[in-house]
């Protein structure tokens, strides 16, 4: 049994958020989509948002942001708890199948329609379609999606590996798709040959080694905001190191930083047309001891809701 933790009052944990009220306006709602059971590797991500959520208590919701100015820091403190009015709405119920698959859509475009920008926690990537399906609702056909993801997602068929395809099909334009981190000996050339086909903006992996991070996510908010529609972000961790997230299935060495995914999280939620995240991939039951990967996605949360309090001037 895990040991519990300490109690100090001037360190307070963040997490344990209330559920939302009725018709209530906030600025952040958190959902769970545990999907699961159509993973192409064997994965038990359907334990993953509670652990994400018990992992959330680790950590305090305190911010601190430097700014060159006049070649000099300026330092902006921010508590997120008291910045921001963060609510859960807890789990959706068997989003596996069409029928639990549609109505974790109508529950976070429900969420969407009274929230500045939803949370959704995998779960396997699976989730990416109830989740983009419901930020978008009608506007679909303007909408965009960035991924940032090792593999292209497009597969035939319905799995963890086929959600871009499959939103593609159900009326996104795939002009306004940009895949941030695809990974060598992670994908085939018949995918990347249908992204190419298809239109989708794809950003190596190697590319990140190269450009900076903030110019990269520049242009891909530019893209996939291009239809005047709400962009969705889809932060698979399978996209980072393996010794960074060794609780991805398909995560692989040469991947991405925890410190370069959180960045990412952090720039994209600041922005304006972004009105959904979720994180995907991880299965807690996969973790190494010290739960490194659950860390990082619970980190994740904190990292969009800070850029969402600087996008807000919290």
């Amino acid at each position: 049994m895990a040991p519990a933790l300490s109690h100090d009052p001037s360190w307070p944990r963040t997490g344990a958020w209330p559920a939302p009220r009725d018709d209530e306006r906030v600025d952040l709602a958190l959902i769970g989509v545990p999907t699961w059971r159509t993973s192409l590797s064997a994965s038990n991500a359907h334990e993953t948002p509670a652990a994400v959520r018990a992992a959330l208590q680790r950590y305090s919701s305190h911010v601190v942001t430097v700014a060159a100015r006049d070649g000099r820091g300026a330092e902006t403190e921010i508590v997120l708890d008291e910045a921001l009015r963060i609510v859960d709405a807890g789990d959706c119920a068997d989003p596996d199948d069409e029928r639990g698959e549609q109505e974790a859509a109508a529950a976070i475009e429900r969420l969407a329609a009274r929230s500045e920008l939803v949370v959704a926690l995998g779960g396997d990537n699976a989730l990416t379609v109830p989740a983009a399906l419901g930020v978008a609702g009608a506007r679909l056909p303007n909408a965009g999606l960035i991924t940032l993801d090792a593999h292209h997602d497009l597969r035939d068929g319905r799995s963890n590996g086929s959600p871009v395809r499959r939103l593609i099909e159900a009326g996104l334009d795939p002009r306004r798709i940009v895949q941030i981190g695809i990974a060598d000996f992670a994908n085939s050339h018949a995918y990347r040959s249908r992204a190419q086909q298809l239109g989708v903006t794809v950003i190596h992996r190697d590319e990140l080694h190269e450009r900076p991070l903030s110019d990269i996510v520049s242009e891909a908010l530019d893209i996939a905001g291009a239809g005047g529609g709400p962009v969705h972000v889809d932060l698979d961790v399978d996209v980072c190191d393996r010794s960074v997230a060794p609780g991805c299935p398909a995560s692989i060495p040469g991947g991405l930083q925890a410190h370069e995914l959180r960045r990412a999280a952090r720039l994209l939620a600041g922005d304006a047309r972004v009105r959904g995240i979720d994180i995907a991939e991880v299965d807690a039951t996969a973790d190494a001891p010290d739960g490194r990967t659950v860390r990082l996605a619970a980190l994740l949360v904190l990292e969009a809701a800070a850029g969402l309090a600087q996008r807000l001037g919290r």
